[in-house]
């Protein structure tokens, strides 16, 4: 695709999102956006996890995305996927004969749920599907993103078969970068709030945006969002795990800077829940600890480093 046509799937992706937000995986289903991501996943990725995140579109298209990128085939749409628990990055489930051993968040809802396991042996990981029971969020953090914990042992319903060499490093790496992704968006968002909210309110007979603490503090806001778009682009170039985990840290750090400097200059607005603000600090706070927090990312991406594991082209980042 040119960028001509990239610029018209945006549009019409954001088109969708915008008439039914509470209803964002159909619209994008009825896009095409399943078979475009067959066919373009970096494409179809690209632009549809910013416009989530912007737009604040309520559940996820983060389990087709980690379930295209173990190659698996026979597994139902909408089938769930379970993510390790939150801030880790461990295979969520553990075979145990004919059940598995599940400790990690998915989404809430009813139907299949499919499960990467280690074998009993410890060595090789598998894709597996269970008859989960339905679990509940609660009162999730944020009530349109709302990732559950689920716990247990269950019963295997079904073995899948990956075409991935190593379906549970491909499903992380596709689904940090799906992360990043929207995280960018989220970082975007808040950004651009809070512009308009210092050039519309005045100080001393000036607009809060003329300050130069001010300006200083968003431009470390600009300078991080640039990063984690760059970041994010620039893994789908190289196709590594770690330039995914680069990603992810880096749209991690990005939210984390929008949300500090973007509340403060908001002031007492960013603390009501009138303003738009706490619904997207809110998405923030529940994407950054999805498959790897911070801190567990940076240590990561250090043993790799440690162990030469990261090209030249990466570390040069």
């Amino acid at each position: 695709m040119d960028a001509d046509d990239i610029t018209q799937v945006t549009e019409s992706l954001r088109r969708a999102l915008e008439t039914d937000p509470e209803n964002a995986r159909g619209a994008v289903e009825e896009f095409g956006w399943t078979e475009l991501l067959d066919d373009e996943p970096a494409v179809a990725v690209g632009t549809l996890f910013p416009l989530w995140g912007e737009l604040l579109a309520h559940g996820s298209m983060l389990d087709a995305v980690m379930i295209h990128a173990a190659g698996a085939t026979g597994v139902d749409p909408g089938t769930r996927v379970v993510l390790p628990a939150l801030r880790g990055r461990a295979v969520p489930g553990r075979r145990h004969g004919d059940s598995v051993v599940v400790d990690g968040v998915v989404t809430p809802g009813t139907g299949p749920v499919l499960v990467a396991a280690t074998a009993e042996t410890g060595e090789g990981t598998g894709l597996v599907l269970v008859a989960a029971p339905a679990v509940d969020a609660g009162d999730p953090l944020d009530p349109t993103w709302a990732p559950a914990r689920i716990r247990g042992e269950f019963t295997v319903a079904g073995e899948v078969t990956a075409g991935a060499e190593n379906p549970w490093e491909a499903m992380l790496a596709a689904g940090r970068l799906a992360l990043a992704h929207e995280l960018t968006g989220v970082t975007g968002a808040m950004a651009a709030m809070t512009v308009e909210h210092v050039l519309s309110r005045e100080q001393f007979g000036q607009a809060l945006g003329s300050f130069q603490a001010v300006k200083h503090q968003l431009a470390d806001v600009h300078l991080w969002h640039q990063v984690a778009r760059l970041s994010a682009a620039a893994a789908w170039e190289d196709g590594s795990p770690q330039s995914a985990a680069l990603a992810k840290a880096s749209a991690n750090r990005a939210a984390a800077t929008a949300r500090r400097v973007c509340q403060q200059l908001l002031g007492g607005m960013g603390f009501t829940w009138e303003h738009d603000f706490h619904r997207h600090l809110r998405r923030a706070l529940t994407l950054e600890p999805l498959l790897g927090g911070t801190a567990a990312l940076h240590g990561e991406l250090g043993a790799a480093l440690r162990d030469d594991r990261l090209g030249h082209d990466l570390i040069s980042l």
